[in-house]
């Protein structure tokens, strides 16, 4: 015997498709990841946020080595700090850690997370340690476009360091500062301190605000040899209800829902979750994604049960739980009931508006996702029924008039529509190494444009395309490759597939970088140039620590230069090579060294020459010599003038002095002695 779920009519109103909010707890989880795979500037992974309904994600990185993910023992935000509070601690749940390509300013790592379908929202990521570095963020929707800004839902910044418990890997007593990176929108970019310097615990968190399908972060060194480690969290909610027959006046209880299908249905339409009902009619999805855009579906109810609340119940989890009750009953005779399906193999078309007419009255109903619709207690009459066919669907074939007699009692099932479902366009998209994911594709006549994410697989579906003549394009590749050129398509009746596009890569483009120092120390605001062979120059600045770098360099062979500080020594030019791979050549270093300083050399001041002495031999009063003075060489064996030494006539004038110095002196002792004795008196 079937058990059968009686419910009593004072709860009808409850039982009408209301959402009633529960009060169990919120749950969150931390996100788990792949094997991580490849090496140097071409790593992959995958990470998976824990929450029904919340789709894998394909990582990819052209990050430079040393990218892990540990275990977050020794570094994490804790339960205090803003995204703790929404999610908790992420001490002890793994976290990627990255690099830029190659540690310079002009050689950015771009790092790309592909979703296998749209993501709902109640989540975040939260990038860690952006102090001498900066990190752009971007992203697509899930229809392929590119989402805003405000879509990226930057939350706030803050340091992991200000609040309790701190991780002992970051926050020990080292000296370093303590301060937080700095949003901007304009750019969307997260930009650590201005000075560049390494500091510990700048952080920034985000949620999502609309559906994704890809997010990008493309991370940019400024100083030193930056790291910055990304998060991932889920808040998750919980879904019940329970499928209530009630009876119908006059009708004998044979309606019994078990065996029907409850479905957990996201933003895109496409069931995520499903739960077959039981004969007491209960159902549960538990940890489903904190998000809005769901929706809870009923459907394959059997054939003498009908509905009598909505099919199909929108959900927001964002704010608590969902109770979402659904109400049935009894089939009153005599029905009529069907189902649209496309012409595609006979899939259910759900989301179609049926019309029924007895010629004075009309009622619609809308399919659910198995494609049913149902009419009951019609009464004698004919009745015509039509269909409006959903987006990507055109009329097709129906059933023809149906007609209750007034001995009528079997119901009228089987009234099915089939529509022409409108072609698809689809390919693959692939590189050089094979498919590429997560690159969006548009198929546009001037005026409509269809969009497609492709998946991990390079495939991509592009479906209910009306017939015309489009041009088929990747507008924005992903980073080393090229803009291929657009592709024409022609969409008539039937699909359109193998329409593959092949992406090329783009020259490959390598880089310089280096250390200028004089002394030993690093020189800051030195001017550097790049200059490849018959080009023109890259002029850069070396940065706080001396280092500079310089990419986007194409194959070639490169002189770069130094401008020498003035009273150094040292190589100011070296040469390096770019070959068609594309290095990223470090080490380029100059080094100067102050020049020891010389005394600049010294004169000595000129000696004044001595007074002329009288010349004792002078005559005539003249002041010379006879014998000097004449410019004529005496004769014989004469004596030259003297015209260097000193007079002849100083040795003499000495001497006088000297005995008259002496005849003073004796005479000024005896005038003293006889000043002191007094004569005797006569």
């Amino acid at each position: 015997m079937r058990r059968v779920v009686v419910v009593m009519a004072v709860l009808l109103g409850v039982l009408g498709g209301t959402v009633v909010a529960s009060s169990a707890a919120r749950t969150t989880a931390y996100a788990d990841w792949g094997p991580l795979t490849g090496s140097s500037n071409d790593f992959a992974t995958t990470m998976q946020l824990p929450a029904v309904g919340f789709p894998l994600a394909a990582v990819t990185t052209d990050s430079r080595a040393d990218v892990d993910l540990p275990g977050g023992a020794s570094n994490f935000f804790g339960p205090n700090t803003p995204p703790g509070l929404a999610y908790g601690s992420s001490s002890g749940h793994p976290y990627l850690n990255l690099r830029p390509r190659a540690d310079n300013a002009s050689s950015p790592s771009t790092t790309t997370y592909t979703f296998d379908g749209p993501t709902p929202q109640g989540w975040t990521f939260v990038l860690g340690d952006i102090d001498s570095d900066q990190v752009q963020v971007s992203a697509t929707r899930a229809d392929g476009t590119a989402a805003t800004t405000a879509e990226l839902g930057f939350r706030s910044t803050f340091n992991l360091c200000d609040t309790t418990p701190r991780p002992s890997g970051v926050c020990a007593s080292n000296g370093r500062p303590k301060d937080v990176p700095t949003w901007n929108p304009a750019t969307a970019t997260l930009r650590g301190n201005d000075a560049a310097l390494d500091s510990d615990g700048a952080t920034g968190w985000f949620e999502p605000t609309t559906s994704l399908r890809t997010l990008t972060f493309t991370f940019t060194r400024r100083a030193g040899f930056p790291i910055f480690q990304t998060w991932f969290a889920v808040s998750r909610r919980d879904v019940t209800g329970v499928v209530a027959v009630t009876p119908s006046p006059g009708i004998p209880l044979t309606c019994d829902v078990e065996g029907a299908t409850i479905s957990l249905v996201d933003a895109a339409g496409a069931a995520v979750a499903a739960r077959t009902l039981a004969a007491d009619g209960a159902y549960s999805f538990d940890g489903v994604a904190a998000s809005d855009g769901y929706s809870v579906a009923l459907s394959g109810l059997p054939a003498d049960c009908v509905a009598t609340s909505p099919s199909t119940v929108p959900i927001d989890l964002r704010p608590a739980d969902a109770t979402v009750p659904f109400a049935v009953r009894q089939v009153v005779p005599v029905a009529i009931s069907g189902r649209v399906l496309s012409d595609r193999g006979g899939a259910p078309v759900p989301g179609a508006v049926i019309t029924i007419d007895d010629g004075t009255t009309t009622r619609t109903a809308t399919t659910g996702l198995d494609g049913s619709y149902l009419f009951d207690t019609n009464v004698a009459g004919t009745y015509t029924l039509s269909v409006a066919p959903p987006d990507g669907f055109s009329t097709g074939t129906g059933p023809g008039p149906v007609t209750v007699l007034p001995t009528t009692t079997d119901p009228f099932v089987g009234q099915n529509f089939v529509l022409k479902e409108l072609p698809t366009v689809s390919g693959t998209v692939s590189g050089p190494d094979g498919p590429v994911g997560g690159v969006t594709v548009e198929l546009s006549d001037g005026g409509q444009t269809y969009r497609a994410v492709t998946e991990p697989d390079g495939t991509y579906t592009l479906p209910h395309v009306p017939a015309g003549t489009y041009l088929l394009r990747v507008p924005t590749p992903p980073a080393g490759y090229e803009v291929p050129a657009a592709l024409p398509v022609t969409v008539g009746a039937a699909d359109v597939p193998n329409q593959d596009v092949a992406l090329t890569r783009a020259p490959a483009a390598g880089s310089v970088a280096g250390t200028v120092t004089i002394d030993g120390a690093p020189l800051p605001g030195a001017a550097v140039t790049v200059r490849p062979a018959g080009g023109t120059a890259a002029p850069v600045t070396s940065d706080a620590e001396g280092t500079f770098g310089v990419g986007g360099l194409v194959a070639g062979t490169y002189e770069i230069a130094v401008d020498r500080p003035a009273g150094t020594t040292g190589t100011a030019t070296r040469t390096a090579v770019i070959t068609a791979a594309g290095e990223n050549l470090t080490g380029q270093d100059f080094a100067f060294t102050t020049a020891p300083t010389t005394p600049a050399p010294t004169t000595p001041a000129p000696t004044p020459p001595a007074p002329t002495p009288p010349v004792p031999d002078d005559n005539d009063g003249d002041g010379t010599d006879p014998d000097e003075g004449s410019g004529v060489a005496p004769d014989g064996d004469g004596v030259l003038p003297d015209s260097g030494g000193p007079s002849r006539s100083l040795p003499l004038l000495g001497l006088a002095l000297l005995v008259g110095g002496a005849v003073t002196v004796v005479g000024s002792r005896t005038h003293r002695r006889d000043r002191s004795h007094t004569p005797p008196t006569l």
